[in-house]
Parts: structure tokens; C-alpha cells; sequence
């Protein structure tokens, strides 16, 4: 079950780096972005900012955790809760700039928000089963030192 959580969260991260990327991409780009219109009333006045935080801080994190859940890295989990926690806080921010619009835009925030939450619950599963698989291997060990 450990390892079938794992890839599941790799699977998780990877999928969040490669779509905020493209995300982020296509809004400094312009390509494929929301009419200007949707951040009337923000603190922009264009997608360039938004873009930008989504392709480098939420496509890195997604990244960074995947990597270094694959290199079986001791800070994987640490990364991945963190990669959970930048996209639901970007969502957050997204919702009180610009609210959230019918349509396409309010379910990526819904999509992406549980996201986050579900790659949070998945890698404290996955920690908290290393916990225990190593308590229980440490009782065991000790057990035939007797």
C-alpha cells in the first residue's frame, strides 16, 4: 500500500508541475488566457504576474516534489505537503483577487484546490505509514536482540 500511495503522489505532483506550467505559459502568452476583463477590480492589470507565480512557484513546487519523490529523497513528503499547500493558497489568492467567475474558471479552482488537499492527505499518509513501518521494524529487530 506504501508503494501504490507513493506513485499515486508522484502521479499527483507530476501532474500539477506539467499543467501549472502550461498554465502559467499560456497566460504570460496570452494564449488560451481569460479576457482581461475578469481582473477588473484586482490588483492587475494583466495575466503576467498570475502567469508567472503559477509557471515558476506552483509548477515548481509540483516539480520539485515529484523529483524528489522518485529520487526517494528524505524531504519528499516535506515538498509534496508544501507543492499541496502553494496550490490551494494560489486558488485562495485567486478567488479574493478575482473571484470566482461561472463556468471554467470556478471549476479549476475547485479541481485544483482538492488537488492540493488531496497530494496534502496523500503524502501525510505516506509519511505517517513510514512511521509505522519503521516502528514496527525497529520492535521486531529488537525483539530478536532478547
Amino acid at each position: 500500500m506504501h508503494k501504490l500511495l507513493r506513485v499515486f503522489l508522484i502521479i499527483q505532483t507530476l501532474f500539477l508541475g506539467i499543467t501549472a506550467v502550461l498554465g502559467g505559459l499560456a497566460l504570460v502568452t496570452g494564449w488560451n488566457s481569460p479576457p482581461l476583463s475578469e481582473l477588473n477590480g484586482s490588483v492587475f492589470k494583466d495575466f503576467t504576474i498570475p502567469g508567472i507565480s503559477l509557471f515558476l512557484i506552483v509548477g515548481g513546487s509540483g516539480f520539485c516534489a515529484a523529483v524528489s519523490l522518485f529520487r526517494k529523497s528524505q524531504l519528499a513528503n516535506v515538498f509534496s505537503i508544501a507543492a499541496g499547500a502553494v496550490i490551494m493558497f494560489f486558488e485562495f489568492v485567486e478567488v479574493l483577487t478575482i473571484g470566482s467567475p461561472p463556468g471554467a474558471a470556478r471549476n479549476l479552482q475547485i479541481v485544483y484546490f482538492g488537488l492540493g488537499f488531496i497530494i496534502v492527505i496523500t503524502a501525510l499518509a505516506v509519511r505517517f505509514m513510514e512511521i509505522t513501518a519503521s516502528h514496527t521494524s525497529a520492535n521486531t529487530t529488537s525483539s530478536f536482540k532478547d
